[in-house]
């Protein structure tokens, strides 16, 4: 603790310019001589940008750092995008009581929805497992690694999505928080298409108990490291976030990883990461780079607190083939055991589609797609604009099952 706080001071006092800044290539700076931006958008990082940027990774830093901006220091919610709606609070268990949002601030304590990856118990619904949680807290449902990585052989990793106001509101106002509102829009032809602002955030933390790390004898300087939270009585590490938004037709995607080697010892490894805004060197395989002044500038602005200075972003896709690959080490690797060389989040997110019988379009997804996406079989599918969470939506769910009359 005592170190997290002795970074955070350094940190203040870094923006104050009562330190010396050091350039991503360890030049130190004249005090006072904060970091200069390109253009104006520390002026509100806590804002997100409503227009994209010249080069793409600086929009998806600027609404990665808007979503993590503080809101509640010191206990949770730590940061916007928690205070966002989970996905299995938009898709309630039981439609026909209508959908009844929590309201998290009036309830107090820990407001986490986890649960396993969709994706992984898709495809191994045997990896599902329990977290007991403590203090008459719920149990939490995650699930093993498909892929573990070396040393690791009991990962156990928990999912959540959160979706952002705009995303909320168009799902709540056009009632396809139900499947029977999606198939209706299927049998009218009608297009599924989120408005501009809307964002969703999946987060993958690992339980750290399950790689052997004991949450009151972590390593030194772990915490700095990575964001740590204690959920249900149980001990997390924030250890992959897949971003995206709507201000591009075909969505901006963005994938971020912290610097561990402890949670994410397959980083960049096999497919490397490139950051034309936030990281020096630009690309890397594998190796830790440091920020960019325009990133570090832009996170002290939002007065982000000291591990999020850590996290990286691995890439940005715009489209079918820009780039063709993107994944994350967790997300996609360990957690749902897709190969990395095989990963597109784009391609895989245009398979999200329903039926006007209400057939989901997961059942379509028989490989791990790259590239332009095939046709949908017939005129009865439309797409949904790439958002997988609708498929939790009752009824005929592969998810869950429910009474939607």
């Amino acid at each position: 603790m005592r170190k997290a706080t002795l970074a955070w001071a350094a940190a203040l006092l870094l923006a104050a310019g009562l330190l010396p800044w050091t350039d991503p290539g360890g030049t130190a700076l004249p005090f006072g001589a904060a970091p200069a931006m390109a253009d104006d958008s520390t002026a509100n990082p806590c804002a997100p940008p409503t227009q994209i940027s010249p080069i793409i990774s600086q929009t998806a830093w600027q609404l990665w750092v808007a979503a993590t901006c503080p809101v509640n220091p010191g206990k949770y919610p730590y940061v916007v995008w928690e205070n966002w709606i989970e996905q299995a609070q938009m898709y309630p268990s039981q439609p026909d009581k209508g959908l009844v949002v929590p309201n998290a601030a009036a309830a107090g304590g820990n407001e986490h929805q986890l649960h396993g990856s969709g994706l992984t118990m898709a495809k191994h619904p045997s990896l599902g497992v329990t977290i007991p949680g403590l203090l008459g807290a719920a149990n939490t449902n995650c699930n093993k690694a498909s892929t573990p990585p070396k040393g690791q052989p009991n990962l156990i990793i928990c999912e959540e999505i959160r979706l952002n106001g705009a995303t909320e509101d168009y799902i709540a106002g056009n009632t396809f928080w139900r499947r029977g509102g999606q198939s209706l829009a299927a049998a009218y032809a009608e297009d599924i298409e989120f408005p501009a602002p809307s964002v969703e955030i999946k987060s993958d933390w690992i339980e750290l108990s399950s790689i052997g790390l004991n949450c009151n004898k972590l390593p030194a300087g772990f915490t700095n490291t990575i964001h740590v939270e204690t959920i249900d009585g149980n001990c997390f590490g924030l250890a992959g976030m897949h971003l995206i938004s709507k201000l591009l037709d075909q969505w901006i995607w963005a994938t971020f990883e912290p610097q561990n080697p402890i949670t994410n010892p397959n980083r960049c490894v096999v497919l490397g990461c490139t950051d034309a805004f936030g990281s020096k060197p630009i690309t890397t395989r594998g190796a830790n780079t440091q920020l960019t002044n325009q990133l570090a500038a832009l996170m002290y602005s939002a007065n982000l607190a000291p591990e999020w200075f850590n996290y990286r972003l691995d890439g940005v896709q715009v489209g079918f083939y820009n780039p063709e690959l993107l994944g994350n080490s967790i997300i996609e690797g360990e957690n749902a055991g897709v190969p990395l060389t095989q990963s597109s989040c784009i391609t895989c997110h245009d398979v999200s589609s329903i039926k006007a019988d209400s057939t989901d379009g997961i059942t379509l997804l028989t490989s791990n797609p790259v590239g332009s996406p095939a046709p949908l079989p017939s005129l009865a599918w439309i797409r949904r604009d790439f958002v997988w969470s609708l498929s939790t939506a009752c009824v005929n769910s592969p998810f869950q099952s429910c009474s939607d009359p």
